[in-house]
């Protein structure tokens, strides 16, 4: 071929644009994408590799260098740093002994604490650090070492954790304060430098055995949780919570036993404060590898992505750094630096869990840190994709909204399409857009009319009408914006108006059955806003997601009930919606089985089929009309037994033969606006532009399928015009193709973020393509069938002639 066409482009800016930004849907959902992508990880398999290569290397740092949770050790590391602290806290308050016992008693006799007189209500020498909240280095323990010295009473619990009071002892009365500037200083500053003396124990019992000190923070917070109603009957392994807490914090709790059952006396290990210090000191060893996993990922991440900033700059000087985007670069606060340290931890957790399990020692080989590093790092995740699906949510609501809108961007597409098309045949003019929007408006009245549900009917017929309303708001604000007419208004009629605005537009003509075929695929109560969930996010309203289950939605058969019944028969034949819904039904369960590839079953049926036609001798004409008749309701006698067995035998290439087997198994295709769009995908001769997915590709094409099939075929004879179709279709495929080897060529030598985007859109077209393909191919079947049963046709006028 020498002509060739020139491809031409026109940008559209969006101030250009006649009516609001609201309702410039196409604008709205471009702007989504980006925030879905912004909210969706970019990582590519390098980023995943390094990941899982730090993940790997961290745990085996953790497994042969931190080593085992060892909470002696730990208890050993903090006992010398809180003897350490007690000295040197003594020696500035004036001790003149270097002698831990010296220190402690020096402590006690300037700092002591009124509470202390009541020891033997609260259990005594081993118990009473425990049980007497002034005890406690906690708010809570504050609060009572006050109220003490107000009161002139201590508070604690007994031996089986109920919540006691007892009056201060006369001889340590002395150590309340006489005004009240004085009790707060004995209250706060005495009470803090006491628990100071006791955190190595008491004055008899320091530097000996460990001494009783006092509970940690979590066990003090612990104990005077467990004075509450809701707690005080809790069982921890078949003891109460308060002989539980006192067994672990006196140390028996944790002590080894003989075979006796008797604790062996050198493996008591107390949870007092320097237990818990020294359960931070092991935790503080475990962090190391888990930090060193962190620090690794984000500085690669850094690093890398600082190279693709310099590069994608051009930065050449110091001057030249202003330009670089630091939200892109820093590795914080987005969804892929999220990715990898869930890979990173997650390889890291698993490898520690592993090693725990062959060893056998679960509890102590096991990495806490990393385990809870790992569960940060998922839930981060996991924040994310619910951000990013939010937003994918409001996307599909405005796809929902633009499928049935019918916008002027029809107009552009039918501009790039070929000069030898009539295509006003698939255009709508402004009064028709009018009859189509009035057309769901009254199905869906009708639909709300026939709602009989014996339990809360009333309110489900309520909700519909409140959507009905919203949504013929929607239309009527939108509709200067849909269909680019500056201060075009919608007109909305009572059904004998829209006949009679029918009747003058001329109901036999095609734009008429392509109306009816929108209008039977409309289903209302679909979301048309957005709102706010709990935590202040937005999506989709649920306002109407009653309405969308099977049982109070939208009823499918009335709706085609209702469009067949509503006009009189000089319109269209009797059942023909239904004859509509059939056949888009038909296309719709064979695109969606090939997008499944469940060709097995389909394929052994159409085997059947042909293997039944082939051996049928004189029988294989009325099995033929008997199987795929209905398929041709424009036709009959001769014609339609011809075209019967050609459609069977895979189109006019069957004629003298079967040619391909069974081509009701190879029908999907993708396409826009009646399948006419496809044009508007990968960008012909000069690039690459954006294209629909293979959902939107599976709707679009049976539009067009059946448009074909039951409207130019069927019900005009029109082969000229729907092989003027396939050939636009065909070429359509030629442009994404071509545009597809471009962009094959650029992502050869991109790199980073924008190969993994590339890859991601050849994807995408290659599946619409594949698509395509195949529903091109249904297509030429059935128009060569149809054209098979037309000549027989002639060929019997010309005899009878």
């Amino acid at each position: 071929m020498e002509n060739k066409k020139d491809l031409q482009i026109q940008l559209i800016p969006y101030d250009e644009n006649t009516g609001s930004d609201q309702f410039d849907l196409d604008r709205v959902i471009y702007d989504l994408d980006g925030q879905i992508k912004q909210l969706s990880s970019q990582a590519d398999s390098f980023d995943y590799i390094i990941s899982a290569a730090s993940g790997l290397m961290c745990s085996m740092l953790d497994i042969f260098w931190v080593g085992e949770f060892d909470l002696e050790r730990g208890r050993d590391f903090a006992s010398e740093k809180v003897e350490s602290f007690v000295k040197k806290t003594a020696s500035m308050l004036g001790c003149e002994q270097d002698d831990l016992k010296a220190s402690v008693k020096f402590l006690e006799k300037k700092f002591p604490l009124p509470s202390d007189g009541n020891t033997p209500d609260f259990g005594g020498g081993l118990q009473h650090h425990l049980r007497d909240f002034a005890h406690h280095p906690t708010i809570v323990g504050l609060a009572f070492s006050l109220l003490t010295q107000f009161t002139y009473k201590s508070y604690g619990t007994d031996e089986n954790g109920t919540f006691i009071i007892r009056e201060i002892p006369e001889k340590s009365r002395v150590f309340i304060g006489k005004d009240t500037s004085q009790k707060i200083i004995n209250g706060t500053i005495i009470w803090f430098f006491h628990l100071v003396s006791d955190m190595a124990g008491s004055g008899n019992t320091a530097g000996l055995s460990g001494g009783t000190g006092i509970p940690g923070p979590l066990l003090s917070m612990a104990k005077e949780l467990s004075v509450l109603p809701i707690f005080r009957n809790l069982k921890i392994q078949d003891n109460g919570i308060s002989s539980f807490l006192s067994r672990l914090f006196n140390g028996t709790l944790l002590a080894k036993r003989n075979e006796n059952g008797t604790i062996i006396k050198d493996t008591v290990l107390k949870m007092d404060l320097r237990g818990e210090l020294g359960a931070a000191a092991e935790l503080g060893r475990q962090a190391i590898p888990v930090i060193a996993n962190e620090c690794i990922v984000r500085t690669f991440y850094f690093i890398r992505h600082l190279a693709a900033e310099l590069k994608n700059q051009k930065i050449t000087q110091l001057g030249d750094f202003k330009k670089i985007q630091w939200e892109d670069v820093l590795p914080a606060n987005n969804p892929t630096i999220s990715r990898m340290l869930t890979i990173a931890t997650g390889v890291f957790t698993t490898v520690d869990v592993a090693s725990a399990a062959a060893t056998q020692k679960f509890w102590v080989s096991i990495n806490y840190v990393g385990v809870g590093r790992f569960a940060l790092a998922i839930g981060e995740d996991v924040s994310w994709c619910i951000k990013a699906r939010n937003v994918k949510k409001i996307r599909k609501m405005y796809e929902e909204i633009k499928r049935f809108s019918y916008t002027d961007e029809d107009n552009r597409i039918y501009g790039r399409m070929g000069n030898d098309m009539e295509v006003n045949k698939f255009g709508l003019t402004l009064e028709q857009t009018e009859i189509l929007y009035n057309l769901e408006y009254l199905k869906t009245l009708n639909d709300i009319q026939q709602t009989k549900i014996p339990v809360n009917g009333e309110k489900i017929k309520q909700l519909k009408m409140e959507w009905l309303s919203e949504w013929k708001d929607y239309i009527g604000n939108a509709f200067s914006s849909f269909t680019q007419v500056e201060g075009a208004q919608i007109k909305w009629y009572s059904k004998k108006q829209l006949l009679n605005l029918i009747e003058k537009e001329k109901a036999n003509d095609i734009w008429f059955r392509l109306v009816l075929l929108e209008a039977m695929l409309f289903e209302p109560y679909y979301p048309l806003s957005v709102e706010k969930n709990k935590k202040g996010i937005e999506v989709p309203t649920a306002k109407y997601k009653t309405l969308q289950n099977a049982l109070f939605g939208y009823k499918e058969q009335e709706g085609d009930k209702y469009l067949d019944q509503y006009f009189s028969k000089e319109c269209y034949v009797d059942g023909y919606v239904k004859r509509l819904r059939k056949c888009y039904k038909k296309v719709i369960r064979e695109l969606n089985e090939v997008l499944k590839t469940a060709l097995t079953s389909l394929a052994i049926a159409a085997g059947i089929t042909i293997t039944t036609i082939a051996t049928a001798g004189a029988f294989a004409p009325t099995i033929a009309v008997a199987l795929v008749g209905s398929n041709f309701a424009g036709l009959s006698g001769a014609a339609l037994t011809s075209a019967c067995l050609a459609y069977l035998g895979g189109g006019a290439i069957a004629a003298g033969g079967l040619g391909m087997a069974g081509g009701t198994i190879a029908i999907v295709g993708g396409g826009a606006a009646l399948g006419l769009g496809v044009g508007a995908g990968v960008g012909g001769a000069v690039g690459a532009v954006s294209i629909a997915g293979k959902k939107e590709a599976i709707l679009q094409s049976a539009k067009l399928l059946v448009s074909v099939r039951e409207i130019f075929l069927n019900d005009e004879h029109d082969l000229e015009y729907s092989n003027s179709v396939m050939e636009q279709y065909v070429e359509k495929i030629a442009e994404i193709e071509k545009g597809l080897v471009d962009l094959r060529l650029k992502a050869d030598e991109a790199d980073g973020k924008e190969k993994k985007e590339l890859k991601k859109k050849i994807k995408e077209a290659e599946d619409t393509v594949e698509a395509m393909k195949i529903a091109r191919k249904s297509m030429r079947k059935f128009v060569s069938s149809f054209e098979t049963g037309m000549q027989q046709t002639e060929e019997k006028s010309e005899e009878s002639s």
